[in-house]
């Protein structure tokens, strides 16, 4: 199983509404919305623009090449059978963590996968959004700062 690994900071995220991270190799869209964090592969797969230059609107992430939307809980594109690569996603210790792997859009999600999942220890739930909700898959914990050498 992947290690968790921390990204950004909510605060970052939750301002801006959006944040292009590195995770690895891999170029990771951050989005902001309904108090919640969801994260895609930045290039968008229908011509490879930045969805981190998007636009967030009504639950979706608007691709600026051509305006194709993607659901931010799914990755799935409106009216396409393509969809966007996402991660899961935790929000814990006043920061963004996200995993490695990529997951398949439509296929985790039909799996029952979220494609966010806001849950923070009792120390940091202070720090997760209002709307943060126990995490429906077995989290490990992240690793604390102290681990992270």
């Amino acid at each position: 199983m992947s290690e968790w690994t921390r990204v950004a900071e909510l605060t970052d995220v939750s301002r801006r509404r959006k944040k292009l991270v590195a995770l690895g190799e891999e170029r990771v869209a951050l989005f902001y919305a309904d108090g919640e964090v969801f994260a895609f592969r930045d290039a968008c797969v229908h011509k490879g623009k930045s969805l981190a230059r998007g636009t967030v609107l009504h639950g979706r992430v608007v691709c600026p090449g051509h305006q194709w939307a993607f659901d931010l809980r799914t990755g799935q594109a409106d009216d396409r059978e393509e969809c966007q690569p996402r991660y899961e996603v935790r929000v814990a210790e006043g920061g963004v963590w996200l995993r490695p792997a990529a997951l398949a859009g439509s296929a985790a999600a039909a799996a029952g996968v979220p494609a966010a999942v806001n849950s923070a220890p009792p120390s940091a739930r202070s720090a997760a959004p209002p709307s943060a909700a126990a995490p429906s898959v077995p989290f490990p914990a992240p690793p604390t700062a102290a681990t992270q050498e």
